[in-house]
Protein backbone atom coordinates (compact mmCIF):
# COMPACT_ATOMS: atom_id res chain seq x y z
CA UNK A 1 0.00 0.00 0.00
CA UNK A 2 1.38 3.18 -1.24
CA UNK A 3 0.61 6.64 0.41
CA UNK A 4 -1.46 8.95 -1.76
CA UNK A 5 0.63 11.77 -0.64
CA UNK A 6 4.38 11.89 0.24
CA UNK A 7 5.74 12.52 3.68
CA UNK A 8 7.78 15.31 3.84
CA UNK A 9 11.13 15.59 4.46
CA UNK A 10 12.11 18.08 7.33
CA UNK A 11 15.87 17.06 8.60
CA UNK A 12 17.93 14.19 9.61
CA UNK A 13 19.04 12.96 13.16
CA UNK A 14 21.88 10.50 13.27
CA UNK A 15 22.06 10.55 9.50
CA UNK A 16 18.14 8.98 10.24
CA UNK A 17 15.79 10.90 7.65
CA UNK A 18 12.97 12.44 9.42
CA UNK A 19 9.59 12.50 7.39
CA UNK A 20 6.08 13.84 8.81
CA UNK A 21 3.31 12.50 6.41
CA UNK A 22 0.48 15.27 5.82
CA UNK A 23 -2.24 13.23 8.21
CA UNK A 24 0.30 14.41 11.00
CA UNK A 25 -1.12 18.04 10.62
CA UNK A 26 -4.50 16.97 11.44
CA UNK A 27 -3.81 15.29 14.66
CA UNK A 28 -1.12 18.20 15.63
CA UNK A 29 -4.47 20.78 14.71
CA UNK A 30 -6.50 18.42 16.77
CA UNK A 31 -4.08 18.22 19.49
CA UNK A 32 -3.55 21.87 19.90
CA UNK A 33 -7.63 22.39 19.92
CA UNK A 34 -8.07 20.26 22.77
CA UNK A 35 -5.18 21.18 24.72
CA UNK A 36 -6.40 25.00 24.20
CA UNK A 37 -9.67 24.10 24.59
CA UNK A 38 -10.39 22.08 27.44
CA UNK A 39 -7.22 20.73 29.31
CA UNK A 40 -5.00 23.72 29.85
CA UNK A 41 -8.13 25.80 30.55
CA UNK A 42 -9.03 23.93 33.47
CA UNK A 43 -5.13 23.16 34.91
CA UNK A 44 -4.57 27.04 34.74
CA UNK A 45 -7.83 27.79 36.28
CA UNK A 46 -8.73 30.38 33.30
CA UNK A 47 -11.25 28.11 32.06
CA UNK A 48 -13.96 30.85 32.50
CA UNK A 49 -12.04 33.44 31.51
CA UNK A 50 -13.48 36.11 28.65
CA UNK A 51 -11.65 36.84 25.56
CA UNK A 52 -8.63 34.88 23.39
CA UNK A 53 -6.49 33.67 25.39
CA UNK A 54 -3.82 33.76 23.35
CA UNK A 55 -1.25 32.22 26.28
CA UNK A 56 -3.22 29.72 26.39
CA UNK A 57 -3.11 28.49 22.34
CA UNK A 58 0.72 29.32 22.70
CA UNK A 59 1.07 26.98 25.67
CA UNK A 60 -0.86 24.60 23.86
CA UNK A 61 1.43 24.93 20.40
CA UNK A 62 4.64 24.37 22.70
CA UNK A 63 3.36 21.12 24.19
CA UNK A 64 2.07 19.68 21.11
CA UNK A 65 5.51 20.38 19.30
CA UNK A 66 7.16 18.71 22.50
CA UNK A 67 4.67 16.05 22.50
CA UNK A 68 5.79 15.05 18.78
CA UNK A 69 9.41 16.13 19.97
CA UNK A 70 8.78 12.69 22.66
CA UNK A 71 7.42 10.53 19.58
CA UNK A 72 10.62 11.22 17.71
CA UNK A 73 13.26 10.28 20.66
CA UNK A 74 10.46 7.15 21.01
CA UNK A 75 11.12 6.14 17.34
CA UNK A 76 14.76 6.84 17.08
CA UNK A 77 15.34 5.12 19.78
CA UNK A 78 14.05 2.20 17.73
CA UNK A 79 16.12 3.18 14.86
CA UNK A 80 19.07 4.02 16.60
CA UNK A 81 19.31 0.08 18.13
CA UNK A 82 18.29 -1.65 15.02
CA UNK A 83 21.61 0.20 14.05
CA UNK A 84 23.22 -0.58 16.76
CA UNK A 85 22.33 -4.17 15.63
CA UNK A 86 23.11 -4.80 11.96
CA UNK A 87 19.57 -3.72 11.06
CA UNK A 88 19.65 -0.67 8.54
CA UNK A 89 17.12 2.15 9.09
CA UNK A 90 15.30 4.05 6.12
CA UNK A 91 14.09 6.72 8.24
CA UNK A 92 11.24 7.83 10.78
CA UNK A 93 7.65 9.17 9.69
CA UNK A 94 5.35 11.07 12.13
CA UNK A 95 1.87 10.30 11.28
CA UNK A 96 -1.38 10.40 12.68
CA UNK A 97 -1.12 7.56 14.89
CA UNK A 98 1.94 8.65 15.82
CA UNK A 99 5.50 7.36 14.54
CA UNK A 100 7.35 4.77 13.15
CA UNK A 101 10.68 3.71 12.51
CA UNK A 102 11.33 1.92 9.18
CA UNK A 103 13.47 -0.65 8.97
CA UNK A 104 15.18 -2.16 5.57
CA UNK A 105 15.23 -5.92 6.67
CA UNK A 106 13.76 -8.04 9.51
CA UNK A 107 15.57 -8.52 12.44
CA UNK A 108 18.08 -11.95 11.93
CA UNK A 109 17.55 -12.98 15.31
CA UNK A 110 14.52 -13.21 18.18
CA UNK A 111 17.01 -11.09 20.69
CA UNK A 112 17.64 -8.22 17.88
CA UNK A 113 14.20 -8.34 17.66
CA UNK A 114 13.32 -7.65 21.21
CA UNK A 115 15.95 -5.21 21.24
CA UNK A 116 14.61 -2.96 18.85
CA UNK A 117 11.34 -3.25 20.03
CA UNK A 118 11.81 -2.57 23.98
CA UNK A 119 14.03 0.38 23.94
CA UNK A 120 11.53 2.66 22.57
CA UNK A 121 8.93 1.97 25.38
CA UNK A 122 11.88 2.42 28.01
CA UNK A 123 12.50 5.93 26.41
CA UNK A 124 8.73 7.08 26.90
CA UNK A 125 9.48 6.50 30.60
CA UNK A 126 12.69 7.93 31.01
CA UNK A 127 11.18 11.22 29.60
CA UNK A 128 7.48 10.45 31.76
CA UNK A 129 10.00 10.36 34.68
CA UNK A 130 12.17 13.72 33.85
CA UNK A 131 9.03 15.23 32.82
CA UNK A 132 7.80 14.48 36.32
CA UNK A 133 10.80 15.12 38.28
CA UNK A 134 10.52 18.44 36.61
CA UNK A 135 6.75 18.81 37.98
CA UNK A 136 7.30 18.04 41.48
CA UNK A 137 10.80 20.16 41.42
CA UNK A 138 8.68 23.40 40.46
CA UNK A 139 5.76 22.29 43.16
CA UNK A 140 8.27 22.03 45.76
CA UNK A 141 10.02 25.59 44.77
CA UNK A 142 6.55 27.12 44.91
CA UNK A 143 6.19 25.34 48.36
CA UNK A 144 9.24 26.79 49.62
CA UNK A 145 8.35 30.41 47.96
CA UNK A 146 11.24 30.62 45.81
CA UNK A 147 9.39 32.36 42.88
CA UNK A 148 7.99 35.16 44.88
CA UNK A 149 8.67 38.49 43.57
CA UNK A 150 10.67 36.97 40.94
CA UNK A 151 9.78 37.01 37.23
CA UNK A 152 8.97 33.02 37.23
CA UNK A 153 6.17 33.91 39.92
CA UNK A 154 3.54 33.67 37.10
CA UNK A 155 5.48 31.93 34.86
CA UNK A 156 6.93 28.75 36.72
CA UNK A 157 2.97 27.29 36.39
CA UNK A 158 2.65 27.25 32.81
CA UNK A 159 6.14 25.48 32.68
CA UNK A 160 4.71 22.75 35.57
CA UNK A 161 1.23 22.27 33.29
CA UNK A 162 3.44 21.62 30.74
CA UNK A 163 5.50 19.30 32.31
CA UNK A 164 2.88 17.49 33.95
CA UNK A 165 0.90 16.72 30.35
CA UNK A 166 4.36 15.18 28.70
CA UNK A 167 4.86 12.95 32.09
CA UNK A 168 1.24 11.69 31.65
CA UNK A 169 1.59 11.32 28.06
CA UNK A 170 4.51 9.41 27.64
CA UNK A 171 3.98 7.43 30.32
CA UNK A 172 0.65 6.57 28.48
CA UNK A 173 2.58 6.25 24.81
CA UNK A 174 5.03 3.67 26.66
CA UNK A 175 2.34 1.34 28.29
CA UNK A 176 -0.14 1.60 25.28
CA UNK A 177 2.97 0.43 22.62
CA UNK A 178 3.61 -1.91 25.52
CA UNK A 179 0.10 -3.52 24.17
CA UNK A 180 1.08 -7.65 23.28
CA UNK A 181 -1.23 -6.41 19.51
CA UNK A 182 1.28 -6.49 16.70
CA UNK A 183 3.35 -4.51 14.94
CA UNK A 184 2.67 -2.58 18.24
CA UNK A 185 6.05 -2.49 20.53
CA UNK A 186 4.46 -4.97 22.77
CA UNK A 187 3.16 -7.41 19.69
CA UNK A 188 7.03 -7.15 18.53
CA UNK A 189 8.41 -8.34 21.95
CA UNK A 190 5.56 -11.26 22.09
CA UNK A 191 6.96 -12.04 18.67
CA UNK A 192 10.61 -12.44 19.59
CA UNK A 193 9.53 -14.41 22.71
CA UNK A 194 7.34 -17.05 20.64
CA UNK A 195 9.98 -16.62 17.72
CA UNK A 196 12.75 -17.57 20.53
CA UNK A 197 10.88 -20.19 21.61
CA UNK A 198 9.56 -22.38 18.45
CA UNK A 199 12.68 -20.91 16.26
CA UNK A 200 10.09 -20.15 13.24
CA UNK A 201 10.41 -16.67 12.83
CA UNK A 202 7.09 -17.03 9.89
CA UNK A 203 5.08 -18.81 12.93
CA UNK A 204 6.21 -16.23 15.27
CA UNK A 205 4.96 -13.55 13.03
CA UNK A 206 1.67 -15.39 12.23
CA UNK A 207 0.47 -15.78 15.82
CA UNK A 208 1.11 -12.46 16.68
CA UNK A 209 -0.18 -10.93 14.11
CA UNK A 210 -3.29 -13.13 15.38
CA UNK A 211 -2.90 -11.17 18.97
CA UNK A 212 -2.66 -7.89 16.97
CA UNK A 213 -6.25 -8.31 15.84
CA UNK A 214 -7.81 -9.64 18.86
CA UNK A 215 -6.58 -6.29 20.34
CA UNK A 216 -8.22 -4.77 17.50
CA UNK A 217 -11.39 -6.35 18.70
CA UNK A 218 -11.02 -5.75 22.67
CA UNK A 219 -10.99 -1.89 21.40
CA UNK A 220 -13.53 -2.32 19.25
CA UNK A 221 -15.62 -3.33 22.22
CA UNK A 222 -14.24 -0.62 24.70
CA UNK A 223 -14.77 1.93 22.13
CA UNK A 224 -18.04 1.11 21.37
CA UNK A 225 -18.99 0.59 24.88
CA UNK A 226 -17.76 4.36 25.82
CA UNK A 227 -19.70 5.61 22.28
CA UNK A 228 -23.07 3.99 23.45
CA UNK A 229 -22.32 6.61 26.65
CA UNK A 230 -22.10 9.00 24.92
CA UNK A 231 -18.50 10.26 24.88
CA UNK A 232 -16.49 10.78 21.81
CA UNK A 233 -13.42 9.59 22.93
CA UNK A 234 -14.86 5.96 21.56
CA UNK A 235 -14.67 7.13 17.91
CA UNK A 236 -11.09 7.79 18.15
CA UNK A 237 -9.96 4.44 19.64
CA UNK A 238 -12.51 2.41 16.65
CA UNK A 239 -10.51 4.28 14.64
CA UNK A 240 -7.65 3.03 16.27
CA UNK A 241 -8.59 -0.58 16.36
CA UNK A 242 -9.21 -0.28 12.78
CA UNK A 243 -5.56 0.73 12.00
CA UNK A 244 -4.22 -1.91 14.27
CA UNK A 245 -6.64 -4.49 12.58
CA UNK A 246 -4.63 -3.29 8.96
CA UNK A 247 -1.29 -2.88 10.18
CA UNK A 248 -1.20 -6.59 11.92
CA UNK A 249 -2.12 -7.61 8.77
CA UNK A 250 0.01 -5.80 6.26
CA UNK A 251 2.92 -6.47 8.71
CA UNK A 252 2.44 -10.40 8.31
CA UNK A 253 2.00 -10.09 4.62
CA UNK A 254 5.22 -7.80 4.49
CA UNK A 255 7.35 -10.51 5.72
CA UNK A 256 6.03 -13.13 3.37
CA UNK A 257 6.41 -11.13 0.62
CA UNK A 258 10.05 -10.27 1.66
CA UNK A 259 10.45 -14.30 1.60
CA UNK A 260 9.08 -14.33 -2.04
CA UNK A 261 11.31 -11.50 -3.42
CA UNK A 262 14.47 -13.16 -1.76
CA UNK A 263 13.95 -16.20 -3.89
CA UNK A 264 13.75 -14.11 -7.08
CA UNK A 265 16.30 -12.63 -9.39
CA UNK A 266 16.14 -9.12 -10.71
CA UNK A 267 16.89 -10.27 -14.01
CA UNK A 268 13.44 -12.41 -13.89
CA UNK A 269 11.35 -9.45 -13.38
CA UNK A 270 12.92 -6.41 -15.40
CA UNK A 271 11.45 -4.53 -18.11
CA UNK A 272 13.59 -4.66 -20.73
CA UNK A 273 15.05 -3.60 -23.38
CA UNK A 274 13.44 0.23 -22.77
CA UNK A 275 12.76 2.56 -25.82
CA UNK A 276 15.07 5.14 -26.20
CA UNK A 277 15.07 8.97 -26.49
CA UNK A 278 17.19 12.01 -27.89
CA UNK A 279 18.34 13.76 -24.93
CA UNK A 280 17.52 16.62 -26.99
CA UNK A 281 13.64 16.43 -26.96
CA UNK A 282 12.03 18.51 -24.91
CA UNK A 283 9.99 17.51 -22.02
CA UNK A 284 6.39 18.86 -24.07
CA UNK A 285 7.46 16.49 -26.85
CA UNK A 286 8.32 13.89 -24.37
CA UNK A 287 5.19 13.77 -21.87
CA UNK A 288 3.46 13.61 -25.46
CA UNK A 289 5.47 10.43 -26.75
CA UNK A 290 4.33 8.70 -22.95
CA UNK A 291 0.44 9.55 -23.44
CA UNK A 292 0.57 8.09 -26.66
CA UNK A 293 3.02 5.30 -27.85
CA UNK A 294 5.78 5.52 -25.41
CA UNK A 295 5.99 3.07 -22.28
CA UNK A 296 8.04 5.38 -19.60
CA UNK A 297 10.68 5.13 -18.42
CA UNK A 298 12.97 5.33 -21.58
CA UNK A 299 16.82 5.35 -21.97
CA UNK A 300 18.04 9.00 -22.61
CA UNK A 301 20.44 8.71 -25.59
CA UNK A 302 23.50 11.47 -26.64
CA UNK A 303 24.18 12.53 -30.23
CA UNK A 304 26.77 9.43 -30.20
CA UNK A 305 23.99 6.95 -29.23
CA UNK A 306 25.47 6.42 -25.58
CA UNK A 307 23.03 6.09 -23.09
CA UNK A 308 23.34 8.84 -20.45
CA UNK A 309 20.66 8.94 -18.74
CA UNK A 310 16.72 7.57 -17.60
CA UNK A 311 13.71 9.65 -18.11
CA UNK A 312 9.99 8.59 -17.05
CA UNK A 313 6.54 10.82 -16.41
CA UNK A 314 8.13 11.14 -12.25
CA UNK A 315 11.36 13.63 -13.39
CA UNK A 316 9.00 15.02 -15.62
CA UNK A 317 6.02 15.73 -13.56
CA UNK A 318 8.87 17.76 -11.19
CA UNK A 319 9.02 20.85 -13.61
CA UNK A 320 6.52 22.89 -14.24
CA UNK A 321 4.14 22.30 -17.22
CA UNK A 322 5.02 25.60 -18.32
CA UNK A 323 8.20 25.11 -18.89
CA UNK A 324 8.31 21.85 -20.65
CA UNK A 325 8.77 23.58 -23.96
CA UNK A 326 11.54 25.08 -23.23
CA UNK A 327 13.24 22.14 -21.06
CA UNK A 328 15.03 19.10 -22.07
CA UNK A 329 15.26 15.52 -21.18
CA UNK A 330 18.94 16.07 -19.92
CA UNK A 331 18.00 18.49 -18.08
CA UNK A 332 15.21 16.37 -15.96
CA UNK A 333 16.49 12.89 -16.54
CA UNK A 334 18.51 10.57 -13.88
CA UNK A 335 21.98 10.29 -15.23
CA UNK A 336 23.34 7.02 -14.80
CA UNK A 337 27.02 8.45 -13.23
CA UNK A 338 24.78 9.47 -10.39
CA UNK A 339 21.67 6.76 -10.47
CA UNK A 340 23.18 3.81 -8.38
CA UNK A 341 21.09 0.70 -9.76
CA UNK A 342 21.02 -3.05 -9.56
CA UNK A 343 22.09 -6.06 -11.66
CA UNK A 344 20.50 -8.82 -12.86
CA UNK A 345 21.33 -10.99 -10.43
CA UNK A 346 20.56 -9.24 -7.51
CA UNK A 347 17.47 -10.53 -5.78
CA UNK A 348 14.23 -8.77 -6.29
CA UNK A 349 14.07 -7.52 -2.41
CA UNK A 350 17.72 -5.85 -2.68
CA UNK A 351 15.47 -4.07 -5.80
CA UNK A 352 12.69 -3.44 -3.31
CA UNK A 353 15.18 -1.60 -0.47
CA UNK A 354 16.68 0.44 -3.23
CA UNK A 355 13.37 1.62 -4.47
CA UNK A 356 12.41 2.00 -0.53
CA UNK A 357 15.71 4.26 0.37
CA UNK A 358 15.62 6.60 -2.69
CA UNK A 359 11.80 6.65 -2.79
CA UNK A 360 11.84 5.78 -6.21
CA UNK A 361 9.19 4.37 -8.61
CA UNK A 362 12.06 2.76 -10.69
CA UNK A 363 15.70 1.95 -10.84
CA UNK A 364 18.15 1.02 -13.64
CA UNK A 365 19.27 -2.87 -14.13
CA UNK A 366 22.79 -2.53 -15.18
CA UNK A 367 25.07 -5.22 -16.63
CA UNK A 368 28.30 -4.55 -17.51
CA UNK A 369 28.69 -0.71 -17.01
CA UNK A 370 25.28 -0.32 -19.79
CA UNK A 371 21.91 -0.63 -19.07
CA UNK A 372 19.81 -3.14 -20.01
CA UNK A 373 16.37 -2.91 -17.67
CA UNK A 374 14.37 -1.47 -15.54
CA UNK A 375 12.69 -2.50 -12.42
CA UNK A 376 10.35 -0.70 -10.26
CA UNK A 377 7.64 -1.29 -7.41
CA UNK A 378 4.94 -2.22 -11.01
CA UNK A 379 7.13 -5.27 -11.58
CA UNK A 380 7.29 -6.42 -7.79
CA UNK A 381 3.54 -5.96 -6.76
CA UNK A 382 2.72 -7.81 -10.67
CA UNK A 383 5.09 -10.44 -9.33
CA UNK A 384 3.67 -10.68 -5.74
CA UNK A 385 -0.05 -10.63 -7.04
CA UNK A 386 0.54 -13.68 -8.64
CA UNK A 387 2.27 -15.45 -5.88
CA UNK A 388 -0.79 -14.82 -4.41
CA UNK A 389 0.29 -11.82 -1.77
Amino acid sequence: MFPIFRPWHIGRLFGIPIRIDPSWVLIFLLLVYQLATFIFPVALGVRFRRGIAFDVIALAVIASLLLFASVVAHELAHALMARVRGVSVLGITLFIFGGVAQIGDEPDSPATEFLIAIVGPLISFVIAILAAGIWIWLQALEGLGTFYRTPLQSAWVYIAVVAFYLAQANLLLALFNLLPGFPLDGGRVLRALIWAILKDQKRATYLAMLSGRGMAILMVAVGAFILFRGEYGGGWLLLMAWFLWRAAGEAYHSLLARELLKQVTVGELMRAPLQRVSEALSLRELAESFASWLRPPALAIDLNGNAVGIVGMEQVKQVERAKWESTRVRQAMLPLGVDVGVTSNDTALHALKLLTEREREEVAVIQNGQVVGIIGREELARYLQAQGE
